[in-house]
């Protein structure tokens, strides 16, 4: 994981909509400002190849469910890119209600949790 692509991927994670590729490149010379759009682009290639990116937002494909009252999802360090898979209890099943809302025959869904690692929110505290 280079620095450049760490850094998209916070661009990415902090986002409250579904930015374009110009939008990430903007946001993400503010912090590296002698990156080209070329290397964000290119980024924004392989994190969508990696299954990192998804429809311009940062997000990872989880396709397995335990059970109705369990899903399984993500937290991935936005500093280091440290991943963990978690398993949260839910009080119901995501996939029916989605359906029954929306008349969309589901067929998954995604979660997922993004933050600092326990080691790099330290290291910020220190700093």
């Amino acid at each position: 994981m280079t620095r450049q692509r760490q850094a998209v991927l916070e661009v990415l994670s902090q986002a409250d909509s579904q930015p374009d590729p110009s939008w990430v490149f903007d946001q993400v010379r503010k912090s590296m400002p002698n990156i080209s759009f070329g290397t964000v682009n290119r980024t924004l290639s392989l994190l969508r190849q990696a299954g990192l990116v998804s429809y311009g937002r940062s997000v990872i494909s989880t396709n397995h469910k335990d059970s109705p009252t369990d899903l399984r999802c993500h937290a991935t360090c936005i500093r280091c890119g440290h991943m963990l898979d978690v398993r949260v209890g839910v009080g119901t099943d995501l996939d029916k209600e989605t359906a029954a809302a929306t008349g969309f025959v589901i067929t998954g869904h995604r979660l997922d949790f993004f933050g600092l690692c326990p080691g790099c929110a330290s290291k910020e505290r220190e700093s």
